[in-house]
């Protein structure tokens, strides 16, 4: 059974960088808080809090004078000046794309835009894009769920950064008729789209697919719908524990690809517990 790796899976350019700074934050202060989960995969901050750095949910949860990291996903400026109130040290650890999606969706709430935010309802990187604006922005999770909401003459259009391409083009082609001027920042993250690229042209060419990455983790929940659209066999999962030997039955080729915040030792572990059951690896990871 040959294992072929998807080379653009595992952690991005955010995800690593707010995993080196909190390592930073621990080496410096010996632990602290991150307001809400860092990344989104619980191995991870589960490794974090061992080593001093727990998840809070909320403000009044941080202990005054102690680091709070701002997770990955960014927060909005009301959170943020209630953390300085509370006499913390704040390290941003939002991602830098995350964060040009904020500033996008404030400059176009400052012009008058209607601002519409192309991501899930329920995300903390798509409130937190909105609060940006004051809360003035709409969360649309998909083109149809403007049919029957009004629309000013005047629409910008901002991205969740693990959205889906052909969902913004969507939004786009259902905003044309209906407004007299349409702005479209494309905050996508370009590492989204090549990952996400990358593992359809896998998944098209193996008998099963794996999906290794957190269960809340949007990115890689969405790399799994994408990889299951092209026809083969795709299965999601957290850990190599999850991996069942059935899956394998009569398999010559799986594809592994990783979601965006899934560290490299479990993606290593999966490959292993692959190579146990007979597999044999064709690719590396670069």
């Amino acid at each position: 059974m040959q294992v072929i790796l998807v080379p653009e899976g595992g952690f991005c350019f955010g995800v690593r960088r707010a995993m080196e700074m909190a390592e930073k934050a621990i080496a410096e202060s010996g632990g602290g808080a991150t307001l809400g989960p860092l990344i989104h995969n619980q191995e991870a901050v589960d490794r974090l809090a061992e080593q001093g750095l727990r998840a809070i949910e909320k403000v009044e949860e941080a202990r005054p004078g102690e680091v709070v990291m701002l997770r990955t996903h960014g927060t909005g400026p009301a959170t943020i000046q209630a953390l300085a109130e509370r006499g913390v040290t704040i390290v941003d650890a939002t991602c830098p794309f995350v964060a040009r999606a904020q500033r996008e969706a404030r400059r176009f709430q400052e012009e008058g835009y209607d601002v519409l935010v192309l991501g899930e309802p329920d995300h903390p990187e798509a409130i937190g894009i909105a609060e940006h604006t004051g809360g003035a922005a709409r969360i649309i999770e998909r083109a149809g769920d403007l049919r029957d909401q009004p629309l000013r003459k005047r629409v910008a259009v901002v991205c969740q950064t693990t959205q889906r391409l052909d969902r913004l083009q969507e939004l786009v082609a259902m905003l044309l008729p209906r407004c007299i001027e349409l702005r479209v920042a494309n905050t996508i993250c370009d590492a989204t789209s090549k990952r996400q690229e990358a593992s359809v042209q896998v998944a098209r060419q193996v008998d099963l697919m794996l999906v290794v990455g957190g269960r809340h983790s949007a990115n890689t929940t969405r790399l799994a719908q994408i990889c299951a659209e092209t026809g083969t066999p795709t299965h999601h999962i957290e850990t190599a524990e999850e991996l069942r030997p059935e899956w394998l039955a009569g398999v010559e080729r799986v594809g592994v690809t990783a979601g965006a915040s899934t560290p490299d030792w479990i993606i290593a572990a999966v490959v292993a517990r692959l190579e146990t059951l007979g597999g044999t690896v064709a690719g590396s990871r670069g």
